[in-house]
């Protein structure tokens, strides 16, 4: 075992946990390789869902392929850092466990051109053509050639297909294509600690959609409030794109959205609920507003 490498996540989606305690019965699903996400979403109750986050059960989540630390290895867990996604936690990215067998060391090549999966979800093929794995939205792939309307991409399990209408160049930057991403996932359930097309927390669904228009964001709410710079509370100073952050009875921010223009927001409200654009002045956000920041 090599540990403080680089090793790559190896399944669909790969939930960071706490500690290797922190899974239930009822998320074994989630622990499988290949994981078995619809099933493990299906069968969660309100309540296991709602402990995800009350019993912080769930520290984030990685998508195919994305990179990672292992610093140590305990039984069948991994202790990792995702490098990709910013945090105060760790200068080095977000930490946490995953079980090792939803790892792979296979090396990443070298690759002029990065794609990243536009749709909520997309069927990745084996190079003879049959079906191997779906993965998420903003999952990103070192690219190759053009075969007929497939493209061939690099993956910790060796060269795949993926359609062309599925997937598009990484780096393309603008607040409309930031608001067309995220309301794709409108009517999608919150899931604490989600960052993909099976379900996203409020700073995920963030993070994910303006990752997916070339703008890395810091992965939780009270770290993208330090992003960008600071607009004022006053809305008629508000335009596209912004952020809006929400505070708690603590006075601590707990919740972000994104503004969209006439008086809306759109945003992952909390378990039971579903990814949504609302008037923010009608709501139950509207009395919390803390902080608003401009990223472009």
């Amino acid at each position: 075992m090599h540990m403080n490498e680089k090793w790559m996540c190896a399944v669909s989606v790969a939930t960071v946990w706490t500690d290797p305690d922190s899974p239930r019965v009822a998320d074994l699903p989630a622990l499988d390789h290949p994981v078995q996400m619809d099933r493990w979403l299906s069968h969660l109750s309100y309540e296991e869902r709602l402990a995800l986050s009350e019993k912080n059960q769930i520290q984030t989540q990685l998508l195919y392929g994305e990179p990672v630390i292992v610093e140590d290895v305990v039984g069948d867990w991994a202790r990792i850092v995702a490098i990709s996604q910013q945090t105060r936690k760790d200068p080095r990215g977000y930490p946490g466990w995953v079980p090792l067998v939803q790892l792979s060391m296979r090396e990443r090549i070298r690759a002029e051109e990065f794609v990243r999966v536009a749709n909520p979800k997309a069927a990745l093929f084996n190079e003879s053509g049959t079906f191997f794995l779906r993965v998420s939205f903003n999952t990103i792939f070192p690219s190759g050639e053009r075969r007929g309307k497939k493209l061939r991409v690099w993956t910790p399990h060796g060269w795949k297909l993926l359609n062309v209408s599925d997937v598009e160049t990484v780096g393309e930057e603008s607040i409309h294509r930031t608001l067309t991403m995220g309301r794709r996932f409108l009517g999608l359930p919150y899931l604490w600690g989600g960052m993909s097309a099976w379900g996203f927390d409020c700073s995920g669904f963030i993070c994910a959609i303006w990752e997916a228009c070339g703008i890395g964001l810091p992965r939780d709410a009270v770290d993208q409030a330090e992003a960008g710079r600071p607009i004022s509370l006053d809305s008629a100073d508000w335009q596209k794109g912004d952020l809006i952050f929400f505070e708690n009875e603590e006075q601590c921010i707990h919740h972000v959205a994104m503004y969209v223009g006439n008086g809306k927001i759109l945003h992952a409200p909390s378990t039971g609920k579903l990814i949504e654009q609302i008037e923010l002045s009608k709501s139950v956000y509207a009395e919390n507003v803390c902080r608003v920041r401009r990223i472009i």
